[in-house]
């Protein structure tokens, strides 16, 4: 189960809080955005459907089998969405499965780390899946062309077909090309996912089930939570008081920087994964009107306990700009007594015959009051515990949640135009045809700031 409270943006529990009756002119705006989205449902969003895909479960793990046969080790070559989700699933719950194989994601172009990376590894027992959904992201092409040429020079050509997936869009693009050219195995992204909402495709999927988690409980999570956040009625929907309390803080508390922080090492990797897809998804210079509005709210990923020794001193003292989200998990998949060593000694006795989870509890409940008693506003996630079913249910709650907000602010939360332009100077740079001007536009900005 998993549940949303707002009890923390609100006097008396918020010092110097606000009083409930400012929650309506919000929480309008966000149901009327519900309306919109339900609306376009199945036309060009369509992350509410994807864990009602047919036959996705079977086809993935008839391929993950396939892969299995001949690899120990599961190259995951992607950036941003094609990366975060699959990394995600499988911090959160590999540990949960037996764990056959292993993955390595890489999502950089390090030159370091990818080599680091191949060295250890040993072609004759690797395979790789190469994710794009445009099928032209230079990071993740430099990727395959890298990882072909090592399969290659091992294995030849046809060994290196067979130890290849490719995740990408349907028709078009240099990966559907090659599949069907090469006869490459492949998985189609839809065409109205982006890919920070492709979590639950294969891209996110196909990794977590190498490592054999339960992907089919992950999507059961993931239909419940769709049933909750899409349902004609608009009272107790999570996605909907998500939306509703970040707005709310960005409204009356200047809440223009979000802290996601589980008290859950489990889910510190979804706290990256959140990260994109608050920040791509919301951080737009104009609005669906054209009017520039430099909307947003900056997501920051922190971990409970570890950052109450690190980023809570300045989200209690320092500019009054955050809105804290705390993530707790009732229930641990273990409990951990903490033994009565050193018992003549007061500084530790009063932990002995305590448990590890009931002091990570106190913890987040005492970081809560401090937050509270600070005037800092605190949004509530709280996961009965950590498993696929929770996770899937989580996940989409968060991308409901998104969609929400962005379109209740007006800006289309479905694009990414600000990263267009690096990405298209960076090809002008290394003399991708078609992009000189845009590498004229980076030497000139160089040679201003070179100038004496």
């Amino acid at each position: 189960m998993i549940e949303v409270n707002l009890g923390g943006l609100f006097a008396p529990t918020l010092s110097d809080g606000i009083d409930e009756s400012a929650l309506q002119e919000v929480q309008s705006k966000v149901r009327s955005a519900h309306r919109e989205l339900m609306a376009r449902r199945g036309r060009d969003i369509g992350f509410y459907d994807i864990p009602f895909m047919e036959d996705i479960v079977s086809a993935v793990q008839e391929e993950v089998k396939r892969l299995r046969s001949i690899a120990d080790d599961l190259l995951i070559c992607g950036i941003g969405g094609s990366s975060l989700g699959g990394q995600a699933l499988t911090a959160a719950l590999g540990s949960q499965g037996d764990a056959v194989g292993r993955v390595h994601f890489i999502d950089n172009v390090d030159p370091d780390t990818m080599s680091r990376t191949l060295d250890r590894l040993d072609p004759l027992r690797s395979a790789a899946v190469v994710i794009t959904k445009s099928g032209s992201t230079v990071e993740t092409l430099a990727h395959l062309l890298i990882v072909r040429r090592w399969f290659r020079a091992s294995l030849g050509q046809g060994e290196t077909r067979k130890r290849m997936t490719f995740i990408t869009d349907p028709e078009k693009g240099l990966l559907r090309g090659l599949a069907e050219s090469e006869g490459i195995r492949s998985f189609p992204i839809p065409n109205n996912v982006g890919g920070r909402f492709s979590v639950l495709t294969a891209v996110g999927l196909l990794p977590a089930a190498f490592v054999d988690i339960n992907i089919d409980q992950i999507l059961q999570g993931a239909r419940a939570m769709v049933e909750r956040i899409t349902a004609d009625e608009v009272e107790n929907n999570p996605a909907i008081d998500f939306a509703t309390g970040a707005l709310l803080g960005l409204k009356h508390y200047n809440g223009t920087s979000m802290v996601m922080m589980p008290y859950t090492d489990a889910l510190r990797v979804t706290t990256s994964w959140f990260v994109q897809l608050w920040a791509e998804s919301l951080g737009k210079r104009v609005n669906r009107n054209g009017e520039v509005v430099h909307a947003g709210q900056t997501p920051i990923a922190a971990i409970g306990a570890t950052d109450q020794h690190a980023q809570m001193q300045l989200f209690i003292e320092g500019p009054r700009d955050k809105l804290v989200t705390l993530v707790s998990v009732e229930n641990f998949a273990r409990n951990l007594s903490i033994p009565d060593e050193l018992a003549d000694r007061p500084e530790v006795s009063f932990l002995h015959g305590r448990d590890l989870g009931e002091l990570l509890h106190a913890e987040r409940r005492g970081t809560r009051a401090a937050l509270l008693n600070a005037g800092v506003p605190v949004m509530d996630v709280t996961l009965s515990e950590i498993t696929p079913e929770t996770l899937g249910g989580l996940l989409v709650l968060l991308e409901g949640a998104c969609a929400l907000a962005g379109t209740a602010i007006g800006i289309n939360p479905f694009d990414q135009p600000g990263v267009e332009a690096g990405k298209r100077m960076a090809l002008g740079l290394m003399g991708c045809p078609g992009y000189n001007d845009d590498a004229d536009q980076v030497l000139a900005r160089e040679s201003i700031e070179s100038a004496p």
